[in-house]
């Protein structure tokens, strides 16, 4: 069986495909920057000269059509022709009333568009990509492998937000929780992780039970505690928006500020969404970007609110690593993932900085170092802290090829 992964942003589309018999990667591209030309993209085959370079992809459609055409290319290929697919995986983020991956009929896309308020940068260029590849391979089956999924062994006093309860009952309005395929691969790989001898086992494990806490930091972040691999709790709510502060998004925000601005400067809901999803987080406090290395050159060059912006969302992690090891009663992993968990040292030595009181303690120089997944715990520490290369597309496929063959 081979399972294309279709991961979509806002204006970005990037795609793998994976035989599911050895669960090798057949290919691996994308496309950034749709719908501000010139978009660039990437195609690699393994074993096949690599391709790089620009085109013009107003839509969604474009990028895919293009790399579809890339896929089934004599010289850069991996397949004769998109026919051999037995399914496309979609990477969604939320669809009201679905909680499982879900073999996608239009009812699926309907339930998708009535989230849209919830996920307003992500779900219409799902359903965008949905329609391309109806488009193209309109016999072709597509599964959508909601985020949410890994979440739904959350307890109900994890998942409650202490609202009236027809909030609840006629909108759904609790915690949902999102990286989850992220989060998934974390919690089975792990315990993978541990049975390697150069790692070894957790030095104070409760029995059988393996407490770990997942951080997902990157461009979008969040943490979740696991616990035998299920997720207990996890830091972002109903929508992405809450939690930790992301890249451009506010993250956690009292109700009644966002009320008092509204009414004070007469702010649209439409204009408020804006706000709070695009000039907020990372690049509303520092004033200069969203990207963390934008920001750390800035507070290298001495800009304050660039070293504010910094504090703000290592701080947004030791607190919720210490809420965490109270949910959990302790914990014997925690474990770094996405773009700036896997790269940025810096960031998970500041971290780690002053939770040596609950047996936390990271080699400084193992942290500099390390390249790839590895233990950067030091040998006296009571918890090891590990760098996991995360995995979302093979999740996804796994899902995919689980409910097809179902």
């Amino acid at each position: 069986m081979r399972i294309l992964c279709a991961n979509v942003g806002s204006t970005s589309f990037k795609y793998q495909i994976i035989d599911m018999t050895t669960e090798a990667s057949l290919v691996k591209g994308g496309v950034e920057r749709i719908g501000n030309s010139p978009s660039a993209f990437t195609h690699a085959v393994p074993g096949k000269p690599a391709r790089a370079g620009e085109i013009d992809a107003p839509t969604h459609i474009d990028a895919i059509a293009h790399a579809m055409n890339l896929v089934t290319d004599a010289e850069v290929g991996c397949m004769a022709e998109l026919g051999e697919l037995d399914g496309v995986g979609f990477k969604t983020i939320l669809a009201k009333g679905y909680w499982r991956s879900a073999r996608i009929t239009e009812d699926v896309i309907a339930a998708l568009d009535a989230s849209t308020p919830l996920a307003p940068m992500h779900n219409p260029a799902y359903i965008a990509s949905i329609r391309a590849f109806q488009e193209l391979l309109p016999t072709l089956p597509l599964v959508a492998v909601f985020e949410t999924w890994f979440h739904q062994t959350l307890p109900d006093y994890a998942a409650e937000f202490g609202v009236p309860r027809f909030w609840v009952k006629q909108h759904d309005i609790r915690r949902y929780g999102y990286h989850g395929a992220s989060h998934r691969y974390i919690s089975e790989r792990v315990p993978q992780m541990l049975e390697n001898p150069s790692i070894g086992a957790v030095p104070n494990r409760a029995g059988d039970r393996l407490r770990i806490i997942s951080c997902h930091l990157g461009g979008s972040s969040s943490l979740c505690a696991i616990q035998d691999g299920k997720s207990v709790d996890t830091s972002m709510g109903t929508s992405t928006q809450y939690g930790m502060i992301q890249s451009t998004r506010c993250g956690e925000l009292d109700a009644f500020a966002v009320l008092y601005l509204m009414d004070k400067e007469g702010f649209s809901t439409d204009e408020i969404r804006q706000q709070l999803i695009e000039e907020s987080g990372m690049k509303g406090i520092s004033g200069t970007s969203g990207d963390m290395r934008d920001v750390e050159a800035a507070m290298q060059a001495g800009n304050d609110n660039a070293r504010l912006a910094l504090e703000t969302y290592v701080y947004g992690v030791k607190k919720y690593i210490g809420a965490y090891i109270a949910a959990l009663g302790g914990v014997d992993v925690i474990a770094f993932a996405g773009g700036i968990g896997e790269k940025s040292a810096t960031t998970r030595a500041n971290i780690c900085d002053g939770l040596e009181w609950c047996g936390i303690r990271l080699d400084a120089e193992k942290n500099r170092q390390v390249t790839g997944e590895a233990d950067i715990s030091a040998k006296d520490s009571h918890t090891k802290i590990l760098v996991v290369s995360t995995n979302e597309e093979i999740i996804v496929a796994r899902e995919t090829a689980r409910v097809l063959s179902a």
